[in-house]
């Protein structure tokens, strides 16, 4: 019996400002239809000339540009798996986005989510979190997503400390990306009004700082922070810090400077910035793994400046003048895990002793600096977490050098910005995430004293990625939280509460009713996500940590070279800086367990064809 096949359903089309679009259906399993738009350009190709400047409009195309792949990630270094399984090389020319929709109905608009990935500023992109699951995951619950990827390491952030090269060129990307999707989304669909910016570690701090940069923070009136925000010692350097970086790696790859002495002047840097627009891309790679920044001075090499343009201010005054928004701001149950990792050290007693003696000196310092952390801090510090140290079993010492390092990273910047976006008259919906999937951790496993919810967690559930670098197979409780955590997310960006309301119900009936924090007290409501959620009264007596941190931060910011050192040499922990060779190790590991997964799952597949054929 022949059968009449089915019309071929249209490419998508979209008018931009500088073009019309071609884009391709992506069908759901239950038939519904999603538009998926990959690799627009909302720049120039930041190259040659433009290399180290802010990004400029894109040139206007004739025709019609076709959108089904995805263009070049940012420059970065990558694993050797890498760049077989993305099958998307990195490029200068990376300056692009990708809208997923549902389908597109006349005089029916959606709301809009824009992801900024993480990655330390110096890896990652939009490619890795792929439309297929987006769609599945997020497009399937009415809103728009989209994926913006911005210039990393020296491309984005190399700055000379002056106008030479002011700084800051990947947050600049990343406003014009916001720009060209508030510009363009109504023909997608969209509301332009009613965005909702999301970003998870670095990404969460471009969110925040994008958030309160007078350039930006009209532009959108809510926001997802996952484990990321500027409250974090590592969000913002000082920028001679960044240009010191910046003048290393010259001379490192061969530049010569004009002048004698130590000081850098006017014409070392334009002489130093003409020498770096013509070194070779793949040279100034870099990537997080490996790292040991965050141990030594809980800084990263190149991030974000206050630059006198997109960041005029200290943030502090910035903050103050930006406003109030509607948040969605948390973090994992186990936040240090993931940095071991990074950094690739084990748990020993040279380790132990450096993260208590970094703590310990940070403390200290704040107590110079503020009046709210002038009462014992130290004394508190010890213990929450190394009250009976000698007696404690591995175990239970394991997971408070695992908790000392994630509230170090995250956890007390977080709540230092939950306090201060309180008092600016925000509503702030707190989370812990805590659901893993064991079989996430295999390829790090050697560094991690024990698996649990980790820095990153949450996009591997969000976006069914893996981070961590060990393929694995997804179980119902896996699928379950995804659901909810995609429900929560979605709910928010369509009116502001996680739960849903009356116009916009929630698709799932939820058991629990996630209550916001609306003033600032010590004792914060926090939900629990796991398989069955739950809201939780957390109750800390850690305000004057979270006042030695917080001042801590702002001095570092805002400190000259010579105090910046000092300071740095009374808090540096002695622990010894990373072995080249487990940076090889940890890469062989990591590819070997993906082919060993790659291989089992054609086995099992043939295995399970070949039954069906008997």
């Amino acid at each position: 019996m022949w059968f009449k096949s089915r019309e071929p359903l249209p490419m998508p089309e979209v008018e931009t400002e500088y073009g019309k679009i071609s884009g391709k259906l992506f069908i759901l399993s239950d038939g519904k239809i999603t538009n998926v738009f990959l690799g627009i350009p909302f720049a120039k190709p930041p190259i040659e000339d433009l290399r180290f400047r802010k990004p400029e409009p894109p040139t206007p195309w004739d025709g019609i540009l076709d959108t089904k792949k995805y263009k070049s990630r940012s420059v970065q270094k990558d694993f050797f798996w890498d760049r077989l399984e993305l099958k998307v090389g990195n490029s200068e020319d990376c300056l692009y986005l990708n809208i997923m929709t549902p389908e597109i109905v006349q005089n029916k608009t959606y709301p809009v989510m824009i992801y900024i990935h993480g990655g330390g500023f110096v890896m990652d992109s939009a490619v890795k979190y792929h439309y297929s699951k987006i769609c599945r995951n997020i497009v399937s619950k009415d809103v728009i997503f989209v994926t913006i990827q911005y210039r990393l390491g020296f491309f984005g952030f190399l700055t000379t400390n002056d106008e030479t090269a002011p700084g800051n060129n990947g947050m600049w990307d990343q406003l014009m990306a916001i720009k060209f999707i508030k510009n363009n989304i109504a023909n997608f669909g969209g509301d332009p009004e009613n965005i909702t910016l999301l970003g998870q570690s670095a990404g969460g701090v471009a969110a925040d700082l994008l958030s309160i940069s007078p350039h930006s923070r009209d532009l959108f009136s809510k926001i997802i922070l996952m484990a990321g925000s500027a409250e974090t010692m590592w969000s913002v350097s000082p920028r001679f810090k960044v240009a010191k970086t910046c003048q290393e790696k010259a001379v490192e790859l061969g530049f010569k400077k004009l002048s004698t002495g130590s000081k850098w002047s006017k014409e070392d840097n334009q002489a130093m910035l003409k020498f770096m627009k013509d070194v070779p891309a793949y040279k100034l790679g870099l990537t997080m793994v490996g790292s040991t920044d965050i141990f030594e001075s809980i800084q990263l090499p190149l991030t974000p400046v206050i630059d006198g343009d997109f960041l005029p201010k200290c943030l502090i005054e910035l903050r103050k003048e930006s406003p109030p928004k509607l948040i969605i701001a948390g973090n994992c149950e186990f936040e240090g895990l993931l940095f071991l990792a990074l950094g690739l050290r084990s748990i020993n007693p040279s380790l132990i002793e450096g993260v208590k003696h970094r703590s310990n000196m940070i403390i200290l310092e704040g107590n110079k600096l503020v009046e709210e952390a002038l009462q014992l801090p130290l004394e508190i510090f010890e213990n929450s977490y190394w009250l009976n140290n000698e007696k404690m079993t591995r175990q239970e010492l394991d997971k408070a050098v695992v908790h000392i390092i994630g509230d170090t990273v995250s956890g007390i910047p977080l709540r230092n910005y939950i306090g201060k976006e309180i008092s600016q008259g925000s509503t702030i919906y707190t989370y812990n995430f805590q659901h893993f999937n064991r079989q996430a951790f295999h390829a790090i496993s050697y560094y991690l004293p024990f698996s649990g919810a980790t820095h990153g967690s949450e996009i591997n559930t969000l976006f069914d990625i893996n981070i961590f670098v060990s393929p694995h197979f997804r179980t119902y409780i896996d699928r379950k939280v995804t659901n909810i955590l995609s429900t929560l997310f979605t709910n928010f960006a369509k009116c502001g509460n996680p739960n849903g309301n009356e116009d916009f119900p929630s698709p799932i009936n939820f058991d629990f009713e996630w209550e916001p924090i609306t003033s600032k007290t010590v004792t914060q409501k926090c939900l629990l996500i796991h398989a069955e959620p739950e809201m939780e009264e957390i109750s800390e007596n850690l305000s004057s940590i979270n006042a030695a941190f917080s001042a801590i931060h702002f001095w570092m910011t805002t400190a000259t070279e010579e105090e910046y050192n000092e300071f740095l040499e009374r808090t540096k922990t002695g622990t010894p800086l990373t072995q080249k060779w487990t940076f090889i190790v940890f890469e062989i590991v990591q590819s070997a367990s993906k082919i060993i997964f790659h291989w089992s799952k054609k086995f099992f597949f043939f295995i399970k064809n070949y039954k069906k054929s008997d």
